[in-house]
């Protein structure tokens, strides 16, 4: 099931094809978005800070079970022209709160728009710490608006957040998972810590920021 809605978002977005032209070239900027998943529920995608985490096909229900997560956006023009090469780094997502580190480019879309104006978040993200929160779109550094925000939150082998995984991950592990309930160890996200968790820490250990 497939959530897609069009958005009157007003941006002003600089073309170096038109830096000459009078006004600057700036013009609005409009997207579509397409989300996979239609339910009400949070999802979950783990993360390691060198991109060698869960797609966003395999992010988590609170149950634990596996869902696609995908987001396709649409940029156009408004004269409804799409914007072709539109650039990937200019496209983000972006938590509402909590304590997420993204690397450079990390929450970014995975490559610029194709000729029909669209791209996709499908790759694994670049991320450390965790966000319990909302994940809110943006494009050329402007908030989309009028959009409701992703229930996507995320978390990391990566739990200290300083863009690498090492002992200092594994000793806040351990206390997490000897002692209180945190969603910062659980990231296997299942809303228990288990050995899955310690599986899924493992697969981060060594790994940094590119």
């Amino acid at each position: 099931m497939k959530k897609s809605a069009v958005l009157m978002v007003m941006l002003l977005v600089f073309s170096s094809a038109l830096a000459d032209e009078p006004g600057g070239g700036i013009w609005d900027v409009y997207c579509n978005v397409d989300f996979a998943y239609d339910g009400d529920e949070q999802l979950t995608l783990f993360c390691n800070p060198d991109g060698s985490g869960s797609p966003f096909t395999e992010a988590h229900l609170p149950d634990g079970s596996i869902i696609d997560a995908t987001l396709r956006v649409q940029i156009f023009d408004t004269f409804g022209d799409p914007v072709a090469v539109f650039p990937a780094e200019d496209m983000w997502l972006e938590p509402v709160g909590d304590f997420l580190f993204a690397c450079v480019g990390g929450m970014s879309a995975d490559s610029a728009t194709d000729e029909n104006g669209w791209t996709i978040w499908a790759e694994p993200l670049n991320v450390g710490g965790f966000s319990d929160s909302e994940c809110a779109l943006f494009v050329n550094g402007m908030y989309v608006q009028g959009w409701t925000d992703l229930n996507l939150r995320f978390n990391s082998s990566d739990i200290t957040g300083d863009g690498q995984v090492n002992l200092a991950d594994v000793s806040l592990f351990s206390s997490y998972y000897f002692g209180s309930y945190s969603f910062a160890a659980d990231l296997y996200s299942d809303g228990v810590l288990s050995l899955a968790d310690v599986a899924f820490l493992a697969t981060g250990l060594g790994t940094s920021c590119p």
